[in-house]
């Protein structure tokens, strides 16, 4: 009868404690990889993706390595053979890379983002000679409506293979506040640059994608997380700029100089974190996982101000890339233990700060030549490198992407949140272990939401800074235990 009147009470608690907005919120999770998806060797990318829990896969979408003629001033096209950019079916183009992923990510479960990048020389603005250079808005557009009609569910490239599944999810460049993927960041004086010529080309590929069916989403930014001297711009300011924002991150208002309004579905962010979920960057613009909420709320004051528009009356914010590297197998990465929590934890801090969709980068880990640098690599893959993809062995880290579960000490107990490894309602048993004990006790019984997300606060005493939760679908998998003490911060780069 005691067991039965506590388990009653960590129910009750659980309804009390729970945000009501929770039923009905979702968590998603998706890949992005360098290369992994393009390699035509093998499905297996495409497999060990689905097994991650991932709902969709990011890939870039190389305009210049796709049209004919790309490194030429001249468009290509003859006056027998004009060339029309909006034309899916055009002779000027080869989808074929595209279309794989497409169809092998329909057939595993997933949906597909395309981050529509690199110009050819013909449609190139500001500069001519780095396919990162700033497009012409109207070619960008009428690159991006051709890409759109292609998958737009209904196209039949006439191969025999029928119809092409259709892309939902389309995102307007890279880092375009990053010298690296985008040109000019900077003008010749030094003032910023690309602030403004990158709201021209969002806006221009927000129509055009919108035109082709309005239920399509566009995702903006995919921003660097911090500022570098003639390089790049903290995300904050380079934001303030696209929404005609002005103020600090505490208190963002409309800037009366500026009255441009700028349209997207989706403002994303990269914010790679040096050091633990906790940790503050130290530039007041940047971002990080803690400083996510400094973005939201510009993102909800532009949309007051009418500066910022969705066709959904309400811009999201996405992580559409984060990592960590591991140890191993680089030296300076993270131990698997430390990555563990910091991912788990990660992942709730993204979801507090009412961010559905986050991207993992990457599938597998980079291979390195010979004398390289580790820090010039990515060692962030939920995999192991093999010599094949089909040989690539799980890290431990991917049981915490597929099944995340956080855990933290309240005075009176302990609160929880996670999301079941398929997205879907299930009944969660929570566990919990007290002090020093190695025994794990059934704390309650609690259903995921139609999402498979689940939360809330059990009261009871006695857990000591040494305790841990964990969670468990009833009658299948269980989530990598989260100790209850909690996450120092130390100086940690992202990449090694």
């Amino acid at each position: 009868m005691m067991l039965l009147a506590f388990l009653l009470t960590g129910v009750i608690g659980l309804a009390a404690l729970a945000p009501p907005a929770d039923a009905a919120r979702s968590f998603t999770t998706g890949i992005l990889d360098a290369s992994a998806f393009q390699d035509t060797s093998t499905d297996a990318a495409f497999t060990h993706a689905a097994n991650t829990g991932a709902r969709i896969i990011k890939n870039n979408l190389y305009w210049h390595e796709l049209v004919a003629d790309n490194d030429s001033k001249d468009r290509p096209g003859t006056e027998e053979q004009p060339f029309d950019a909006t034309d899916p079916a055009s002779p000027y183009y080869s989808w074929g890379p595209y279309d794989r992923i497409v169809r092998k990510a329909a057939a595993h479960g997933m949906d597909v983002l395309f981050t529509v990048v690199r110009a050819p020389r013909w449609a190139r603005s500001a500069c001519h000679d780095d396919p990162n250079c700033s497009p012409n808005p109207s070619d960008y557009a009428d690159f991006a409506t051709a890409a759109a009609r292609r998958y737009s569910g209904n196209f039949d490239p006439g191969n025999g293979q029928g119809v092409l599944p259709r892309v939902r999810y389309w995102q307007a460049w890279v880092e375009p506040n990053l010298s690296l993927f985008y040109k000019p960041v900077f003008k010749g004086n030094g003032a910023p640059a690309s602030p403004y010529t990158y709201r021209g080309i969002l806006n221009a590929f927000y129509d055009a994608i919108h035109a082709v069916d309005n239920s399509n989403t566009v995702v903006a930014g995919g921003l660097a997380p911090n500022a570098v001297p003639g390089k790049a711009i903290a995300p904050l300011d380079f934001t303030r700029r696209v929404l005609c924002m002005k103020g600090n991150f505490r208190n963002p208002v409309p800037n009366p100089g500026c009255r441009n309004r700028t349209k997207a579905d989706v403002w994303a962010v990269h914010p790679y974190t040096t050091g633990a979920p906790t940790h503050f960057p130290t530039g007041k613009d940047n971002m990080s996982v803690a400083a996510l909420p400094r973005m939201q709320k510009l993102l909800q004051a532009a949309t007051r101000a009418n500066r910022l528009f969705s066709r959904n009356g309400k811009t999201q914010l996405w992580v559409t890339e984060f990592s960590w590297d591991s140890r191993p197998p680089d030296p300076g990465g993270l131990p698997m233990s430390t990555l563990n929590r910091w991912v788990a934890q990660a992942m709730y801090l993204m979801y507090k700060a009412q961010v559905p969709k986050m991207f993992w980068f990457g599938l597998r880990d980079q291979p390195r030549s010979a004398g390289q640098k580790w820090s010039e690599t990515f060692e962030s893959g939920l995999y192991l490198r093999g010599n094949t993809i089909a040989h690539d062995k799980p890290k431990k880290v991917l049981s915490v992407f597929r099944f995340p579960f956080y855990a933290e000490k309240t005075r009176a107990g302990f609160r929880y949140w996670g999301r079941t490894p398929t997205s879907k309602s299930a009944k969660i048993n929570i566990y919990a272990r007290r002090g020093g004990s190695g025994r794990y006790f059934r704390m309650a019984t609690v259903k995921a939401n139609g999402n498979g997300l689940f939360a809330g606060a059990l009261r009871r005493r006695g857990f000591t800074a040494r305790g841990a939760v964990y969670a468990k679908v009833a009658g299948g998998q269980s989530a990598v235990p989260f100790g209850l003490w909690k996450t120092k911060d130390f100086f940690q780069p992202p990449f090694g």
